[in-house]
């Protein structure tokens, strides 16, 4: 395993940690990469509204804590769609090298928020450090993956390349066949040809 996951949840079934908007995009970006790059932009809204509310006094709508566990909910769906690609061979290099180049800057942002002064930090202290542990993990499954499917992929797609040549070489061959039963076929037409006109 390259994530230490919880059972596949593809799309969970109670996402109320996601807009209804969000939820239509998932439904709508099939792509393997492509959803990856949307798990990682929902984290990144979470973090920047998380950076504001950290940073009001208490004056926000927000709540740090509501947005650390949204945050900590859709990078476990997102280990989930990792983890349910890679078992499928589903090709995520580009949406994990995005992750892998955004999640880094995620860990800073988290971790500034860690170092802030607060009045209410200690209500989402247990939250915040879940955040950040889940998103290390989720980067060294990341890191795990990317280096398989860069290995793997030009690997099928070599195999791939084989199986097509092999392919040209049969039919090529079978041409040479074919062309030769139709020779056979012309000299018997000939011949019994020749055989009818001499009995004649």
């Amino acid at each position: 395993m390259l994530l230490a996951l919880v059972p596949v949840r593809v799309l969970a079934q109670n996402q109320d940690y996601l807009t209804s908007a969000e939820v239509d995009k998932l439904r709508d970006t099939q792509d393997p990469s492509e959803r990856v790059k949307v798990y990682v932009s929902f984290q990144q809204d979470r973090l920047g509204r998380m950076a504001a509310a950290s940073d009001s006094n208490g004056d926000s709508k927000d709540s740090v804590d509501d947005l650390l566990n949204q945050y900590i909910s859709i990078d476990n769906e997102l280990k989930d769609w990792i983890q349910y690609q890679f078992d499928h061979e589903g090709d995520m290099r580009k949406g994990l090298r995005v992750l892998l180049d955004e999640g880094p800057k995620q860990l800073e942002m988290l971790r500034h928020i860690e170092g802030s002064p607060n009045p209410g930090a200690h209500d989402y202290a247990d939250s915040l450090r879940e955040a950040i542990s889940d998103m290390t993990d989720t980067l060294d499954g990341a890191t795990q993956a990317l280096a398989a499917q860069q290995k793997k992929f030009p690997e099928m797609a070599e195999g791939a390349k084989a199986e097509a040549h092999e392919l040209k070489k049969q039919r090529k061959e079978q041409k040479k066949l074919n062309k030769k039963e139709r020779e056979m076929r012309n000299r018997h037409r000939k011949n019994d040809n020749s055989d009818d006109s001499g009995g004649n």
